[in-house]
């Protein structure tokens, strides 16, 4: 692929945007999606635009700020998954990425996790289809609820934490919000196992801010591993999977 392709992918939190030219990816820029304005954009001239959002705000303000023809991902535009999905036209865009991302590694089946500000599960079958998913409270998100729900909890940044029982309020938060977020990983991935590939090994990808987080709590002192890969720029490479199979 000789092109150069504009890859943005518009979160609820951040916008991530790279160029890549000759099948690789540069550097990523990451900011608020708040903040995404025409400026945003790099200057380098590019020959197409691969755009996932799930901010209709942000997607007009690239609609007339792009130089560059661009290519609107959703679930009628080539990806190399087939959609097996009641409404499909409801299935975001970094969703349907990812599941690209997935299916090129050619391991199906294979489960995507995104811990994001929703933490989503797509599942992708042995035969390239996408069959749906799980979407529940990111990390960032559940504690920004607790925080504006209740009068004395404070808003706490998650990271990482050496113990399982808290000895300040922060600490106690935040072991609950990442003990929660591996036991949902591991029932959703065990659930979905069971009812979709009985006898089959999914291949687990977890992409998204908390991913690592989540993944090392996981397996610390010997515990099962329920993330087999993690790759901080999964919904970039699906995007320019998109390109690909749209020249």
């Amino acid at each position: 692929m000789k092109r150069k392709i504009l890859l943005i992918d518009v979160s609820n939190s951040f916008t991530k945007i790279a160029v890549a030219s000759r099948g690789k990816i540069g550097p990523v820029r990451k900011i608020p999606t708040a903040t995404l304005s025409a400026s945003s954009l790099p200057s380098a001239k590019v020959d197409l635009a691969v755009i996932s959002s799930v901010v209709p705000r942000a997607s007009d303000i690239l609609a007339t700020a792009l130089s560059c023809p661009p290519l609107w991902v959703d679930h009628r535009v080539p990806g190399g998954v087939r959609v097996r999905y009641p409404k499909p036209a409801t299935i975001g865009a970094d969703r349907l990425a990812n599941a690209a991302a997935a299916a090129s590694l050619g391991k199906l089946p294979a489960i995507v996790i995104d811990f994001g500000t929703a933490v989503t599960f797509d599942v992708i079958d042995s035969q390239g289809c996408y069959l749906g998913g799980i979407i529940a409270p990111g990390l960032p998100t559940a504690a920004q609820a607790l925080h504006e729900r209740t009068a004395l909890l404070p808003l706490t940044e998650v990271k990482r934490i050496g113990s399982s029982v808290g000895k300040s309020t922060a600490e106690a938060i935040r072991i609950g919000l990442l003990l929660g977020a591996v036991g949902l990983a591991r029932e959703a991935v065990a659930c979905i196992t069971k009812e979709n590939f009985p006898g089959k090994k999914p291949l687990v990808l977890a992409t998204g801010g908390d991913a690592e987080l989540v993944a090392r709590l996981a397996t610390r002192n010997g515990g099962k591993k329920v993330i087999d890969r993690i790759d901080p720029l999964l919904t970039m490479r699906g995007l320019l999977e998109i390109a690909k199979k749209n020249p």
